[in-house]
């Protein structure tokens, strides 16, 4: 099955550890090459982007519905093997749950980035929490999930995405690009089965959330940090693109500042 897989190289010093982008659900690659990516490959970090099946330019969408966590574990899998070295995984939201789960199946990373990531106890407990503070967004999601895309208010979804109105321009660009979901994957991430690995076997980590997230929201990400034995960083003004987001460049300076401080060859200071 044919993979999109962005990079962004260095053209000058290179640091001894690529990074590689996990998108969230009905996204794709894409997301990342605007900011984050050309961000990280200025600052000497080899950066690459991967659309998992279904999603973005990869194959696959005939069956996106039907995919499982483990096929897109799969895709992470080649990804890696296709960038060699020490590789750092990024997962957004659905892809912070692929990224758990590729480790839970036995899969390696030098490290892991958890950002607005569905959390290793699963989603329930945050969609109950959207069910009751954001009925509407819930109801959105509902009818995106069964496919009733004539019928989805993508303006309500946008604006759960997004912590300010988007422009125009952007609003087009973002909605021309949102896919369906990966229904299967997604009922996964409930939290019905274990998805993530015992907290001791995992890499050195960071984990990023978003004050405004309707989707992930903070208390979720607490429990992710109590989960792993770690502090996460609240960003107060993201909501759940956090890619997207107009202040995008503060968790992209986080990002940069621990992959400084955590891995050798990396040490110098990242800042613009």
């Amino acid at each position: 099955m044919r993979l999109e897989l962005l990079s962004d190289v260095p053209k000058g010093r290179t640091r001894g550890i690529s990074v590689l982008f996990v998108h969230g659900i009905c996204l794709g690659a894409w997301v990342w090459a605007e900011n984050f990516m050309p961000y990280l490959a200025a600052r000497g970090f080899p950066t690459y982007a991967l659309s998992l099946r279904g999603h973005g330019e990869s194959e696959g969408g005939a069956n996106l519905r039907d995919w499982h966590l483990k096929d897109f574990a799969a895709d992470l899998e080649w990804a890696v093997a296709q960038i060699g070295g020490p590789v750092v995984i990024v997962g957004h939201s659905m892809g912070g749950g692929v990224a758990q789960h590729f480790l839970y199946r036995g899969g390696k990373a030098a490290g892991m980035v958890l950002m607005a990531s569905a959390p290793p106890h699963g989603l329930m407990r945050a969609s109950f929490a959207m069910y009751n503070r954001n009925p509407v967004l819930w109801g959105e999601l509902l009818r995106l999930r069964d496919g009733i895309i004539d019928h989805v208010d993508f303006g309500t979804i946008e604006r759960g995405m997004l912590s300010r109105p988007a422009g125009e321009e952007e609003r087009a660009r973002l909605l021309s690009r949102l896919g369906e979901p990966a229904v299967t994957a997604a009922l996964e991430l409930m939290g019905w089965r274990p998805v993530a690995p015992l907290p001791w076997t995992v890499p050195p980590m960071l984990i990023l959330g978003g004050g405004k997230d309707e989707f992930i929201p903070p208390v979720d990400v607490e429990l992710t940090g109590v989960y792993y034995g770690l502090r996460p960083i609240i960003l107060p003004g993201c909501a759940h693109a956090i890619m997207l987001e107009a202040s995008w460049r503060e968790a992209a300076d986080h990002l940069c500042a621990w992959l400084a401080a955590t891995f050798e060859g990396a040490d110098e200071a990242v800042s613009a």
